[in-house]
């Protein structure tokens, strides 16, 4: 606290030798905060932010160029804020106080996703034949984003989100074992992709391209429209397996889902 004050009495009474007062790291020299401005603060409102086909819409409404810039002020703006983007709401009619408010009040770019992945066991056992290696590939850009585990460890292991449930009665024996994997990963390209889903006797898929032609009948499809910005960037892959009844280290893929909120 000494410090502090001794550098408060140093810059009022001598401005000519700011240069020689330790600023820097955790000291702060407030004289060079001369002529310095707080960044203005904008009443928002809790609704949802505006879309671009909303903008459109209420453009087509009557709305003038001020109100849309007004309404985008306080409620924000979902979509792409990118060069690109504005040049297409140039080219859509938009007025120029419109697209600057859409610019500077545009949400962040989405640039990852929150994802959990949750694997559904139903029956008994830890043993796996050779088609045991998970593979959820999702397309970015000139990248294809590759999530993968081998089943055999995920049935061998504990894990620190994981819950069991015995669904045995007397004439159905089932229990039911599920694993959940949480985790951000990049995204940084929007548009619409397919995830595809698919278990393969190969530990070492780099690429779609890469799984074997026998392999490509069982891969299954999920579309995903990544928006360029929004408020949430949460996904939930859930992938059910079961035990075959006759052969006991042969785990079927029996369902697959995808869910993705973004509002």
């Amino acid at each position: 606290m000494r410090s502090i004050l001794f550098i408060l009495m140093v810059g009022i009474s001598a401005r000519a030798v700011v240069a020689e007062l330790p600023t820097g790291g955790h000291i702060v020299n407030i004289v060079e905060w001369d002529g310095a401005q707080l960044p203005p603060v904008y009443e928002r409102s809790d609704q949802l932010p505006l879309s671009e086909a909303e903008i459109l819409a209420l453009k087509d409404g009557g709305f003038s160029a001020d109100q849309l810039a007004t309404l985008v002020t306080e409620r924000r703006y979902t979509g792409d804020v990118s060069a690109a983007g504005l040049i297409r709401l140039r080219t859509l009619g938009i007025e120029d106080p419109v697209i600057t408010a859409v610019s500077r009040h545009g949400l962040p770019p989405n640039r990852s996703i929150d994802i959990t992945v949750s694997l559904v066991f139903e029956g008994e056992g830890s043993t796996v034949g050779r088609q045991r290696y998970l593979y959820a590939i999702l397309p970015d850009g000139g990248t294809e984003r590759i999530l993968t585990a081998d089943l055999s460890s995920v049935l061998r292991g504990h894990w620190a989100d994981e819950t069991r449930v015995d669904q045995t009665d007397l004439f159905l024996p089932k229990s039911v074992r599920t694993v959940r994997f949480t985790s951000r990963l990049p995204l940084k390209q929007p548009g619409s992709r397919k995830l595809a889903v698919l278990v393969s006797t190969r530990p070492d898929l780099q690429r779609i391209a890469d799984i074997p032609d026998q392999e490509r009948e069982a891969i299954r499809y999920h579309d995903l429209d990544y928006p360029a910005s929004s408020l949430a960037q949460v996904c939930k892959l859930d992938l059910r397996f079961k035990r075959d009844t006759v052969l006991p280290d042969q785990w079927h893929l029996i369902s697959t889902r995808l869910e993705c909120e973004w509002n």
